[in-house]
């Protein structure tokens, strides 16, 4: 049995496409396809119905997934607890946060953790969607809000606040809104709809007329040079606005900066691997050191 074609289906499964288990794995539509039918034939069953919207789990399939599930789950656990036997001060940690925070943030403070730690690499993934620590997709997290997940650890390490912004331009050009009902009269820059799922989000961006939402995109990054280009307007973040501090912030009278909360997590299990906890203390320092001062100036 191909314990790599099993995972293989689970993710499948879970996605219920080869085309969003392919983007998932990062593997092209028709290995996956490939090797789900070699898997099929060996297992001599047929494990999806091909269906037009997608894949849908068979008979068969229904009475494996929860076997791979466990079988996943105890390969899981046997690696947490190699891992957590670890204490030298050298490997990979795998880092996962934001797309500002690691953009500019993370690399910012590189030089220093490198030369106290010279044997640990760090590799990042940037991802608005927050990868599952538990499953071993990362070691540490920067995640704006509590974790949710239990068998975690988190350190909060302070606020990060979030307001409209417009540049002096775009201001110059259309004015500048006072109220929330202004918004309707301007034009807006917003993420892609999966994003926008904060309560406060919507509240804004619900007002905006259809037409004007002049741009959308799923990368905060390009959201914050379309603002600072005079396309509209949009959310910045505390710590964006040092790398664009001409931008104007929008005190609407009604409406109260988004404050978000910042966590530093990990798993419980590994917490004393001396590579992680290496890294989770740094991060851990200099960025509550960074929020406290953006905090203070915002």
């Amino acid at each position: 049995m191909d314990w790599n074609a099993l995972k293989i289906f689970k993710v499948i499964a879970e996605c219920g496409s080869l085309s969003a288990a392919s983007r998932r794995l990062n593997v092209s539509q028709p290995t996956l396809s490939r090797k789900l039918v070699s898997l099929e034939e060996s297992l001599d069953s047929q494990l999806f119905q091909r269906l037009p919207k997608g894949l849908v789990l068979t008979e068969a399939g229904e009475k494996i997934i929860s076997l791979v599930m466990e079988m996943e789950e105890k390969a899981l656990s046997v690696e947490k607890a190699v891992t957590g036997q670890n204490k030298r001060l050298e490997g990979t940690v795998r880092l996962t946060t934001t797309e500002y925070i690691g953009t500019y943030w993370i690399p910012e403070v590189m030089n220093e953790f490198r030369g106290q730690f010279p044997g640990i690499s760090v590799d990042l993934n940037i991802d608005m969607a927050p990868r599952d620590l538990l499953r071993r997709e990362a070691d540490i997290a920067v995640r704006l809000g509590y974790p949710r997940q239990p068998d975690l650890i988190a350190r909060k390490l302070g606020i990060l606040p979030n307001y409209m912004a417009a540049s002096p331009a775009y201001i110059e050009k259309y004015g500048k809104p006072e109220r929330l009902a202004d918004i309707k009269d301007h034009y807006g820059i917003g993420l892609e709809e999966a994003l926008m799922h904060h309560p406060d989000v919507w509240k804004i961006f619900k007002l905006f007329e259809p037409i004007n939402l002049a741009f959308t995109s799923n990368s905060m990054l390009a959201n914050y040079e379309a603002v600072s280009r005079g396309l509209g307007i949009g959310f910045f973040s505390g710590l964006a606005a040092e790398k664009y501090p001409d931008l104007v912030q929008l005190e609407l009278e009604d409406v109260d900066p988004l404050i978000l909360d910042v966590w530093l997590v990990t798993h419980a299990d590994i917490q004393h691997n001396a590579r992680i906890r290496a890294l989770y203390d740094f991060l851990g320092d200099r960025m509550a050191a960074k929020l406290k001062d953006t905090g203070r100036s915002t």
